[in-house]
């Protein structure tokens, strides 16, 4: 783990910069942070070589999109689970309710 005093030497769109460690993450976690920004803005800069503002702001929409669109789906999955595992504990409750007693079966 990084701590405050740490920083990270990373290259976005071919600008150095030094970066204190991302939410207390290990050094490789803020390089692949900071990977995945050049890459969309290279994506987004289609071999310019000059980086304007309208890139930059173009690329942020495209992470802002995939964090929103893996947030909704975290967030789908997460009822989905929720709901599995309500019916799974009413199934339980129901076989721990019909099975017999351990001094024999009921009659």
């Amino acid at each position: 783990m990084t701590g405050q005093g740490d920083l990270v030497q990373v290259e976005i769109f071919g600008e150095r910069y030094a970066l204190r460690g991302l939410g207390g993450e290990d050094v490789t976690y803020t390089q692949r942070v900071a990977h995945y920004v050049d890459q969309q803005i290279h994506e987004v800069a289609g071999g310019t070589a000059v980086l304007s503002i309208k890139m930059a702001v173009l690329a942020s929409l495209n992470i802002a999109d995939a964090f929103l669109k893996l947030e909704a789906w975290v967030k789908k999955e997460e009822t989905a689970a929720a709901a599995k595992i309500e019916e799974l504990e009413a199934e339980l409750d129901t076989v721990i309710a019909r099975k017999p007693s351990k001094g024999g079966p009921e009659r």
